[in-house]
């Protein structure tokens, strides 16, 4: 592996972790609450950023076939995700454990990083079109990392609002 990769990789992997500690301490109730029906829960955000790893890394970017239920990948009426999500068009609110997350997410982790260290420097300033616009594949699995960082803020957010409930309805 190159040493670009090599950094690329390190920080794809700090996120991945930073992002897999903020979740793996909820509740099974924090975990799949939701603020609105129309608000994804925390449980969502952590599926969806799992989901879109896979999606990006491995179908889109590796050209694999789908092989998972993906759900939660948001966009969804773009045309090019419905023909990766298990509910096209539909909004999906998961059910899934903590646990069940966690083991999804080490198993994306387990075919992700290996694509992503063997990318052939040629394949770097390749030009893939995605739903949101056409990127390079380097600068978008650094977008991965940011895309994370985000969601990992809005679960930070969503346990604020859970914890702000609780203390509501404890407090009454």
């Amino acid at each position: 592996m190159n040493d670009l990769l090599r950094f690329v990789l390190h920080h794809v992997e700090d996120e991945w972790d930073r992002f897999l500690h903020e979740f793996v301490q909820f509740t099974p109730e924090a975990f799949i609450w939701q603020p609105d029906p129309n608000l994804h829960s925390i449980g969502w955000h952590v599926r969806h950023v799992i989901e879109w790893r896979y999606a990006l890394v491995h179908v889109w970017i590796g050209g694999q076939p789908n092989e998972e239920k993906l759900c939660c990948l948001g966009w969804e009426n773009d045309a090019q995700i419905g023909k990766l999500a298990a509910n096209p068009g539909q909004w999906y609110e998961p059910k899934f454990t903590v646990q069940e997350t966690v083991q999804f997410a080490d198993r994306v982790r387990a075919l992700t990083n290996p694509e992503i260290a063997a990318l052939p420097p040629a394949r770097f300033s390749e030009e893939i079109v995605f739903p949101w616009r056409p990127n390079r594949v380097l600068d978008e699995i650094f977008e991965e990392t940011r895309h994370s960082a985000l969601h990992r803020g809005q679960v930070r957010e969503l346990k604020k609002l859970y914890a702000r409930r609780q203390s509501l309805v404890g407090g009454s």
